[in-house]
């Protein structure tokens, strides 16, 4: 495996863009994860002038923007607010609000989700004095239904189970009042501030009680335990939306300024962004005709997760997105592949089941690992992973040599 490559430890904004391979990038954080049609069509058009018309969804349901000058970074903020997307720059960072995609359309779903995300973002747009949260510090408000309740993660996070909420932290929780919740977690996120807290809670659990603590709120000791699995977000959902997805979360500005299209005329007029990199259009129960996007739940490309690579990133010359969709049809039903450029492993931070790594010369390969975990096996080209995948081996154990490296038989 390569060196491990510096870690900026922060991600791109709408204000603070990031330099990269093809230039500066931009993120966009979608109130509550849903744009209006309108919306996306701005987002599309400034992306094909300003910057490469490339755009990612991440796994927090924003879009990222490719290939922007120190020029037309800020050009690009400044036309977003005119529709109403991205406030002034601290405000714009701490209002990171996960919710589910179907909050207020599942009827399994808390009825309570989007008032209190909404309260939530509101208090948050005028809590000037969070403005020292870390850039990746985030709040969730978890409805449960279809996105089973447990399934959206944060650093402070309200959830419904069985009629009642809780508020939890790290390894903690305290029972609260629906209309309580908004303010109960500003002053948690007030409580990580005072603390001079550096790791979130989502990373640092044991800081959890030392929160509660010090916001004065009664709490529990607490285990979230393991996240349960999402259900397909693609295709026909059982609440009357259709959801897509562009391949590896990746697509051109042309293909969301026709996706936008096509939900201003046959949908609601809004697109919810979901996990997964999931694209949820309410108000549609059949596949729009959309050539850039995955519509079927079944496409094996739903198997896969890759990095950018080479197209966009300085810290590696593979091109991993190519060889990720080029091995999406080996991979076994129900696994998960991911290929990294490098050791950092962006585009999916924890386990999978399958994890390929840039080297160099090829790819080191990890099972139930994250990007950085010690490899199995080293330098293997394509065709060697594709064997291994329909021999079944890259998920099972492989012989163990004297030396005590893995390699293939």
């Amino acid at each position: 495996m390569s060196t491990s490559p510096t870690v900026r430890g922060w991600c791109p904004g709408l204000h603070t863009p990031m330099e990269a391979a093809d230039g500066w990038l931009v993120r966009v954080r979608p109130p509550l994860g849903q744009l209006t049609a309108a919306q996306a069509g701005v987002i599309a058009d400034a992306a094909t002038r300003l910057g490469n018309g490339r755009i990612e969804l991440t796994s927090r349901g924003n879009l990222q923007l490719r290939g922007f000058s120190p020029d037309t970074a800020p050009r690009f903020a400044c036309e977003l607010r005119t529709c109403g997307l991205g406030g002034e720059d601290a405000s714009e960072r701490r209002r990171a609000v996960l919710v589910s995609p179907l909050a207020g359309l599942d009827p399994a779903c808390d009825a309570r989700t989007l008032p209190i995300a909404r309260a939530l973002d509101a208090r948050l747009a005028a809590a000037t004095h969070l403005s020292t949260l870390p850039a990746k510090f985030v709040m969730g408000v978890d409805g449960g239904g279809y996105v089973p309740a447990g399934a959206i993660r944060a650093d402070i996070t309200a959830r419904a189970h069985g009629g009642r909420w809780h508020i939890t932290c790290g390894n903690a929780r305290a029972a609260c009042a629906p209309d309580a919740i908004p303010g109960l977690m500003i002053r948690l996120a007030e409580a990580f501030v005072q603390v001079g807290g550096t790791a979130r809670p989502l990373r640092r659990r044991d800081i959890g009680m030392t929160l509660f603590a010090q916001a004065g709120i009664p709490a529990e000791a607490h285990d979230d335990g393991p996240a349960p699995p999402l259900p397909p977000l693609v295709g026909a959902l059982p609440v009357g939306c259709y959801g897509v997805t562009p391949p590896l979360g990746r697509m051109m500005a042309a293909d969301l300024s026709q996706l936008a299209q096509g939900c201003a005329s046959d949908g609601t007029g809004v697109l919810r962004m979901g996990p997964g990199r999931a694209i949820v259009l309410p108000g549609r129960t059949t596949a729009p005709d959309l050539g850039g996007f995955v519509t079927d739940p079944h496409d094996p490309r739903l198997r896969i997760v890759a990095c950018i690579g080479r197209q966009g990133c300085a810290c590696t010359e593979a091109d991993v997105s190519a060889d990720a969709l080029a091995l999406a049809a080996d991979v076994p039903a129900g696994l998960r592949l991911h290929v990294s450029g490098c050791a950092k492993g962006c585009a999916n931070p924890g386990r999978c089941d399958i994890t390929l790594v840039a080297d160099g010369t090829g790819y080191d390969l990890c099972r139930d690992a994250r990007a950085a975990d010690a490899p199995l096996l080293r330098g293997l080209g394509v065709a060697q992973v594709r064997a291994l995948l329909h021999e079944g081996r890259a998920s099972a154990d492989t012989p163990q040599h004297q030396n005590g490296e893995k390699t293939p038989a």
